[in-house]
């Protein structure tokens, strides 16, 4: 006999009923296996991993997220220190990462032809443009295609090449005299004279770096603030680049991704400058004062070089100048003043050598300083290593893939190729090994002979050149700074101008800044009270054009 449609539905809820609770059970199984999954990879990489000897916070040795979370607090520097302190020379700070304070490893680990690689953390920092992420001399991570990119304007870095620029910075350091006696007072007294140094140290670098790259100031010292929202977007930019940075698989997802970009917010206002002071150079409508900038160099470097210079990447080269330019001499500028305010000693030891130079003298004065007379200046040259030493532009780890054939350790212990070693600059010049048992102090005679103590001249040479060994200040190798000779440039006479012309004083001696750390250092929160010494007049620069 057929069974009826009535029989099969029947039979069709009764197999149902019989195998529900199975099913149920088979998805909520397969639901489990990539949770599972994940799990057991995380052990097995934990267990297999060739790290696991190594020290370091347990969280850290599972996942790049302990790092995202400093990062993003901005406190790696100093849990970086501590994690060292606490463990040693070599610590597991991430699945793959060491971090790294053993000052032996410099020389191999930063070499000049490139073999150890930067890592993904610096390709962050490149640009999605009309489906294209476009890296920079910073953001490159292949070595040879940095040294492609780097070739066309690595001769227009050099010291003699950048000593042209004075008149530049002679210019800006002359209008910002005049815009701080303009809105606080040239004598100062209990109600003139007081302002946030740290902010008008930030306006003056970047006004500096637009000079010499655009032969134009940007506008910050004429505001007086954030005008254009650049400079906080700027700082919003790095922080992204150095918290994603950590888990830069992530970047993909949010600011590189190219069907809707979840990243922090463009730097549009200086892409736009940028492009038209190019426009405007190539047309000839650019009113800049006419003295060379290296927007002439850049395009001097394209008409040389046209298989590697474009258009984009000429304005690369001018992103890099202002973004990774003025926010490092900004750093080292606000460095300089208050740890010397902060150490009388040290202040008044370097106001007497400036008051007692010729170009302060009446009737041979010659202000703004310049870079000679400023590095003529041995205590000068002191304070400004030392603060470079305590608070180095970059206070973040430096990242490095082992190279083929892996390295061995200062302890003996073997890491393979692939691995990621981190070294902070902030960290190693702490190294009590390496710089003394008073490592942490302010101390810039340490950068001077010690003929009290009966330091002979070879003892001294020997000393300096193992300082200078271990000194990560502009990194090191490679990948070196090429901005290190202009931001010399514009540190050493800025200091040597303001010292000769003011009296400097801390609105509260005993309060301490405040420090936020992403890529550069970023501090805060310390008033001044500046007065122009009797008689002390710019003498160039204030006639110069705008």
């Amino acid at each position: 006999m057929n069974p009826t449609m009535k029989d099969t539905q029947s039979l069709a809820k009764a197999l149902a009923a019989y195998i529900t609770p199975y099913t149920q059970d088979l998805v909520t199984l397969l639901s489990l296996v990539p949770v599972v999954s994940v799990i057991l990879w995380y052990i097995v990489s934990y267990f297999q991993s060739p790290l696991k000897k190594y020290p370091g916070p347990p969280l850290a040795a599972w996942t790049n997220y302990w790092r995202m979370y400093h990062a993003y607090k901005g406190s790696m520097h100093v849990i970086t220190k501590e994690m060292h302190n606490k463990y040693g020379p070599v610590v597991r700070m991430g699945p793959n990462y060491l971090d790294i304070d053993c000052s032996s490893l410099i020389k191999t680990c930063f070499d000049r032809n490139g073999v150890w690689k930067k890592s993904e953390l610096y390709a962050v920092t490149g640009v999605l443009h009309n489906g294209k992420i476009t890296y920079n001399i910073f953001s490159e991570t292949d070595s040879a295609e940095f040294i492609r990119m780097k070739k066309p304007i690595a001769k227009h870095f050099s010291t003699s090449a950048v000593l042209p620029f004075q008149r530049h910075i002679d210019s800006v350091l002359a209008h910002f005299v005049r815009k701080i006696d303009e809105r606080y007072g040239s004598m100062g007294d209990e109600e003139t004279g007081i302002f946030d140094f740290g902010k008008w140290m930030h306006y003056l670098a970047w006004d500096m770096v637009g000079k010499v790259t655009y032969g134009r100031r940007i506008g910050y010292l004429d505001y007086g603030y954030d005008f254009d929202g650049t400079l906080s977007k700027a700082e919003k930019a790095v922080d992204y680049a150095v918290t994603i940075g950590m888990q830069p698989k992530l970047d993909s997802l949010l600011d590189k991704n190219h069907l809707y970009r979840i990243g922090p917010p463009t730097m549009l206002s200086l892409v736009n400058l940028s492009v038209q002071h190019l426009m405007r150079r190539y047309t000839g409508g650019d009113q800049h004062d006419g003295k060379l900038d290296f927007l002439d160099r850049y395009i001097k470097a394209k008409a040389e070089n046209p298989d590697v210079v474009d258009d984009d990447r000429l304005l690369s080269y001018l992103l890099v100048n202002m973004a990774a330019g003025a926010d490092t001499v900004a750093a080292t500028l606000r460095t300089i003043f208050y740890l010397c305010l902060r150490h009388p000693a040290a202040w008044a030891r370097l106001e007497d050598e400036v008051l007692s130079a010729p170009f302060a003298q009446q009737g041979t004065m010659d202000l703004p300083v310049s870079f000679a007379q400023a590095r003529a200046l041995p205590y000068l040259e002191a304070v400004v290593r030392e603060s470079l030493r305590l608070w180095p532009g970059n206070c973040f780890s430096m990242e490095r893939y082992v190279p083929a054939g892996g390295i061995t350790l200062p302890d003996r212990s073997f890491v393979p190729e692939g691995v990621l070693l981190g070294f902070n600059a902030w960290v190693m010049h702490r190294n009590t090994t390496t710089w003394g048992q008073d490592a942490e102090a302010f101390r810039p005679e340490r950068w001077l002979r010690d003929e009290a103590g009966g330091e002979t001249e070879g003892e001294y040479r020997g000393r300096l050149t193992e300082m200078n060994n271990n000194d990560l200040s502009f990194g090191g190798g490679l990948r070196k700074c090429i901005g290190q000779n202009i931001g010399l440039l514009e540190v050493y006479k800025t200091v040597a101008t303001l010292v000769a012309l003011y009296e400097f004083e801390l609105l509260d001696p005993d309060k301490e800044w405040t420090i936020r750390t992403s890529l550069f250092p970023r501090q805060s929160g310390f008033e001044i009270k500046m007065r122009r010494r009797p008689g002390m007049e710019m003498t160039e620069g204030v006639g110069l054009d705008e």
